[in-house]
């Protein structure tokens, strides 16, 4: 099929990664004789891609991207570009279905290494003599490529995550990684006032810094939802993560998503959002309705003008021609604006009062660690999926998963905001459809709030005597009989056997009581004599703390804090700190 103007050729500036796949898409005609024109638009393709890309303190990701220039044979027409966003893949089958041949393909490390050198002005020279495809042939442009690998690694040195109800995507730390959060942002922003079932309450900005590799690969294998032409979001190739993946970010800033004046100019000024026709006619309506002010009803908002502007009229004519002292007619027709400014609302956009009010939201108690949360409602309901929780981690408390998580808070949060509520709903749901036990290993962790960062406080999850017995005692949970007898080897690592060895019930079914009997009966016959050595003492005492450290490593496999001997055997290390002098303590 040929095209109505055929010196028009068709012309596909790229940009894709080391295996072909496009991540932006120009497509211009120009004509077919004028290599001087392709040379020149492309040279300004290629300053666009830089200017967006270069790098700063704030932008310290420079992706390993080629920049290419595809020209197509004579009679190739201008095809439909939005099946090339349903599929990225169907670009280069295009260009090699249709015959494109490569003119130009510059890689993006190489263009930032040449304006490093602030030899920009010799680019138009490069593009057109071809040299432009060969920017890292230098020694010197290679170790800069290199670097970038090195010292950025990828997207790993800083991901940007945007959290709503709907779960997470994630970002690169680059100029085009701004770009498409910006552009969700707006995406947002257009729907900010439109009611629908899946609509967010919350949007939450993060900050991945040295993102762990689970982040890194969710990133990597996700796929692209934005516009290669347009760069506009695409919900239906969005594929959301869920919220576990942020427990190790730190919180940037937080907005609410509710059809007000103050949610939608506070999270609007704080991403740099163009307001939409629409929004910009309820902005004003919700304007009225809570102030029935006319500040605003002339002034044209980015060129927009107030569409039922005649709707008003009589009601601000009358409220002009009433006197100022007259308090009492002012407000009746401020009330008939309000009333106006409701109707308008309900009619046109779908906003009434009943979904304009701020839900109150019921207290949540968490149960923090560094690795992320459990939320679950501050009701008697919450509290038992709580102690199953807690006797959940007290079960496992030995375990790699559990020592993993470091310590344990509990953390009371009388005024949660939209996105706690969010995580609490999702595990409270969990615990409802989950009954049986062991699945609590497949519940994921939310974040903490800044403000509520597990900084100090709560129990320690580590290998510990007291440890153990501090947390156990205090949530009043049982303890499994493996546990029970790793409890009593914590306490004779650190204490030596305990006095009534033999008639404690507590080791009367202790697996291990055979392996300490010599030791035992050792320390009896020392005892039965008069005026016995204290190093003799402890020389079998610290024996006895060795063995159990000996089987909680081997049979266990627990790393315990270093062994802190009693008496007269501690190190020279521990000499020299003040301690309280341990001695052959019965079990307290």
């Amino acid at each position: 099929m040929k095209q109505k103007n055929p010196e028009l050729i068709l012309h596909f500036f790229v940009a894709q990664d080391s295996k072909g796949n496009p991540r932006q898409l120009e497509i211009h005609l120009i004509p077919e004789k004028e290599v001087s024109m392709a040379n020149q638009r492309f040279t300004e393709y290629l300053r666009r891609q830089r200017e967006m890309y270069k790098l700063s303190l704030v932008q310290s990701h420079l992706p390993d991207l080629d920049l290419c220039r595809y020209q197509f044979p004579s009679g190739v027409i201008y095809p439909d570009v939005r099946p090339f966003d349903k599929d990225n893949s169907l670009v280069p089958k295009f260009i090699s279905e249709n015959g494109g041949s490569m003119q130009n393909n510059v890689p993006l490390r190489g263009l930032e290494y040449l304006y490093s050198r602030d030899a920009e002005k010799s680019l138009p020279m490069l593009v057109s003599s071809g040299l432009a495809d060969h920017l890292l042939v230098q020694p010197e442009a290679k170790r800069f490529a290199l670097a970038q690998n090195t010292l950025h690694n990828d997207p790993s040195e800083t991901l940007t995550a945007v959290e709503t109800a709907k779960g997470v995507l994630l970002f690169e730390y680059s100029g085009y990684g701004k770009m498409c959060c910006h552009s969700y942002m707006q995406h947002l922003a257009d729907h900010f006032f439109i009611a629908d079932e899946d609509k967010p309450e919350f949007v939450n900005l993060y900050k991945l810094a040295d993102p762990n590799v689970e982040a890194i690969k969710a990133f990597q294998t996700s796929t692209n939802p934005f516009s290669l032409y347009t760069n506009d979001f695409i919900p239906d190739k969005a594929q959301y993560l869920s919220a576990a993946i942020l427990r190790n970010a730190r919180l940037d800033r937080s907005h609410r998503i509710e059809p007000t004046f103050d949610a939608y100019d506070k999270f609007a000024s704080s991403y740099g959002i163009v307001t939409s026709i629409a929004n910009a006619q309820i902005l004003r309506l919700l304007s009225l309705q809570e102030t029935a002010g006319i500040y605003g009803i002339d002034y044209i908002t980015g060129q927009i003008p107030f569409m039922h502007k005649n709707s008003f009229n009589s009601q601000f004519n009358a409220l002009q021609n009433i006197p100022a002292e007259n308090k009492g007619e002012q407000e009746k027709v401020k009330a008939l604006i309000r009333e106006q400014a409701a109707y308008i609302l309900k009619r046109d956009y779908g906003i009434s009062p009943d979904n304009r009010q701020n839900k109150e939201i019921e207290p949540v108690i968490s149960i923090q660690t560094p690795k992320g949360a459990v939320y679950l409602p501050a009701t008697d309901e919450g509290a038992v999926y709580k102690q199953c929780y807690l006797q959940y981690l007290a079960d496992r408390f030995f375990t790699p998963e559990v020592q993993a998580l470091g310590r344990v808070r509990e953390f009371y949060i009388s005024n949660p905001n939209h996105s706690t509520e969010h995580y609490m709903q999702k595990h409270l749901g969990f615990f409802q459809s989950n009954p049986f036990y062991g699945e609590l290993a497949k519940m994921p962790l939310y974040p903490i709030e800044r403000s509520e960062l597990l900084k100090k406080g709560g129990y320690p999850i580590e290998p510990t005597y007291h440890a153990f017995k501090q947390f156990t005692e205090d949530y009043h949970l049982s303890i499994t009989p493996k546990n029970a007898e790793i409890f009593n080897l914590l306490f004779i690592r650190e204490y030596g056997l305990p006095a009534d060895f033999n008639s404690n019930k507590s080791y009367r079914e202790f697996a291990y009581k055979g392996d300490f009997k010599p030791l035992d009966q050792e320390m009896s016959e020392l005892q039965s004599k008069k005026g016995y050595s204290e190093k003799a003492f402890y020389n079998i005492q610290n024996r006895q703390q060795q063995l159990a450290d000996r089987i909680l490593g081997l049979i266990y496999k627990l790393t315990c804090p270093p062994l802190q001997l009693t008496g007269s055997a501690a190190s020279e290390k521990k000499k020299a700190v003040p301690r309280r002098n341990k001695s052959h303590n019965p079990r307290i």
